[in-house]
């Protein structure tokens, strides 16, 4: 009999931050995309050499019953502008490692349960060969054209999928300006710390 009420607390009580802790991962995932974005901006304006974000696999659907999925590649150009060869991160070490590849879905170095990445804006990227990119130059500016900024920026979106099989919509949007810089909006029933958010290139903050 003990143990069986034991059980049965020990089940509301995971009932009850179940929902807390797909938010962290929801959080803990576009902090972590956010941190990518930063990192790839402050490399091309060290290295004098292009970098960008390549966005490999997003969840279309978003449907609360399938796993999630999200993948991205984080590389560095040959060139300070129009680079032609892409070395996946780490670079100019001779050896093939992950560090440059993000994934959230199963079996992937960042699995991150019930947490995808959203179907991203189309991006045609500079030049060629920049599809489903977002290019940093060495000035930390984005190299993209004028037309992958519909609202003026990039917008990114971490959902947190069993939210949404529970009517509740919880996401981050990570906006990118021109400027290179990327701030986090949370959704409505989602918290971030203040400290935590990066400035946009429109924001008076």
């Amino acid at each position: 009999m003990a143990i069986a009420i034991v059980g049965i607390l020990a089940g509301m009580g995971w009932s009850a931050i179940q929902p807390e802790v797909d938010r962290f991962r929801m959080l803990k995932a576009a902090r972590m995309l956010h941190s990518d974005l930063q990192s790839l901006r402050a490399m091309a304006i060290a290295t004098n050499r292009e970098t960008r974000i390549v966005f490999t696999v997003a969840d279309d659907a978003l449907d609360p019953a399938d796993v999630q999925v999200g993948e991205w590649l984080l590389q560095a150009g040959d060139r300070s502008n129009a680079s032609v060869e892409w070395d996946t991160l780490p670079i100019d070490d001779g050896t093939s490692g992950s560090e440059g590849e993000r994934s959230l879905s199963p079996g992937g170095a960042d699995e991150t349960p019930h947490v995808s990445l959203a179907r991203w804006p189309t991006l045609v990227g500079p030049g060629t060969d920049n599809a489903d990119a977002i290019v940093f130059s060495p000035r930390g500016w984005v190299a993209n054209p004028a037309k992958d900024f519909a609202d003026g920026y990039v917008a990114l979106r971490i959902v947190n999928k069993r939210a949404l099989g529970r009517g509740a919509v919880e996401e981050v949007t990570l906006r990118v300006s021109r400027g290179g810089l990327t701030r986090l909006e949370v959704g409505a029933s989602t918290t971030l710390p203040a400290t935590d958010v990066g400035t946009g290139e429109a924001s008076s903050q």
